[in-house]
């Protein structure tokens, strides 16, 4: 059996190990140099300088002096001095090296210190704390801003997980509630309901909480993005949307007509159908009875565009750009059958496939939604010879 050593963490603190490091490195520099010096004073020479004697010169004896201890009179003398004077001058080097370590280390892991704070500050209480640090680019502060810019992404993505939350539970509860006061009164009062009556109700809040449930599932799966894509004939997928439409486009005496390319993108067939089903059901479902919608496929150069035009009621611009929020309803329109999910779940689609939807009013009223796709090429598909297909009129 074998057993993996934990390894062991260093107890020393950064900041001391810089210090460390800095006086190391001074020491040892400093230690390089006086060997540097050592080693070329082995090689001084030891002896005076011969000299000549001119004849009129004459040789005074002078009497011995006695001699210090301490006297340098070798060259051995000089590099035993040079050694305890440079050992004793190292030393004090070093000392001065890991004073000026312990406050340069200190300075420069201010910032890592002001980021700790700030993180230990947001794990403990709330998201709106922020680094802000100041001072030259270096890398600390890019790794400040990068943190700045992490919290504010988790901050708006906890922020709208809270209004969905209880956008979504408000959504559930209401038809759960429908029902369950339906029930109520049906056995309070057993005689004077006939379940004829009563069973269609029921059926028809309960599916509309199925229809709920189902979105929420599809928009949880599109969020999660795509691991796997493959080859998708995006304008076979968009016929068989309009197939699927035209029984609640003509019970509305809506007109729906697709005008379609032949093209393929790489992606989930099924959140592309979800996608295309959504768009669909939004120009149908908030229209105007015999109104009318048109869904396009186009290229535009390495883009697949994807836009559904509808009429209906004047859509404000900036309800057009709160229309991708989930449960969001615009006041003047319609409230049709829904579940409140369905530009979400196209937002949502869109950014799965690295793409983009945006929202726009029209003019004369109702909304065009422009969603763009990365392409991959075109392939052939069966349609009319102009490229366009009338579902209902």
């Amino acid at each position: 059996m074998s057993v993996h050593a934990t390894p062991r963490r260093s107890r020393l603190s950064i900041r001391l190990r810089l210090t460390l490091l800095y006086g190391g490195l001074v020491l040892a520099c400093g230690i390089a140099l006086l060997g540097t010096v050592y080693f070329l004073m082995r090689y001084v020479p030891d002896y005076a300088p011969a000299q000549r004697l001119s004849e009129e010169e004459h040789l005074v004896t002078v009497p011995a002096v006695s001699t210090p201890p301490d006297a340098i009179i070798s060259k051995d003398d000089v590099l035993v001095a040079l050694l305890r004077v440079s050992g004793v001058a190292l030393i004090g080097l070093a000392l001065v090296a890991l004073v000026l370590g312990w406050l340069i280390a200190g300075r420069m892991l201010a910032p890592v210190h002001r980021i700790t704070r700030t993180a230990g500050t947001v794990a403990g209480h709330t998201l709106d704390e922020r680094i802000r640090l100041d001072g030259a680019r270096d890398e600390f502060t890019e790794l400040a801003d990068t943190i700045d810019t992490m919290l504010d992404r988790l901050h708006a993505s906890f922020q709208a997980q809270q209004r969905f939350a209880a956008n979504a539970s408000h959504e559930l509860r209401t038809p759960l509630t429908t029902m369950r006061t339906m029930l109520q009164v049906a056995a309070a009062h057993p005689h004077d309901h006939d379940l004829a009556t009563l069973a269609p109700k029921l059926l028809a809040t309960n599916e509309r909480s199925i229809a709920t449930v189902e979105a929420l599932l599809a928009l949880s799966q599109a969020e999660h993005g795509v691991n796997e894509t493959a080859p998708v004939d995006l304008t076979s997928v968009a016929e068989r949307a309009l197939e699927e439409v035209h029984e609640e486009a003509a019970a509305c005496r809506i007109s729906v007509r697709g005008e379609l390319r032949p093209v393929r993108v790489d992606g989930d067939e099924d959140l592309l159908h979800h996608l295309l089903i959504n768009l669909l059901h939004n120009a149908i479902r908030h229209n105007h009875t015999g109104g009318a919608a048109r869904l396009t496929i186009a290229v535009c150069g390495d883009s697949v565009v994807i836009t559904v035009a509808n009429t209906g009621e004047v859509v404000t611009a900036e309800d057009a750009g709160r229309l991708f929020e989930p449960f969001y309803r615009q006041r003047t329109r319609t409230r049709a059958k829904g579940h409140g999910l369905g530009l979400t779940l196209v937002r949502a689609v869109a950014h799965s496939h690295r793409g983009s939807a945006t929202a726009a009013p029209n003019p004369g009223g109702g909304l065009t939604v422009t969603v763009v796709l990365p392409g991959r090429g075109h392939s052939a598909s069966t349609m009319d010879d102009n490229g366009e297909r009338a579902l209902h009129e």
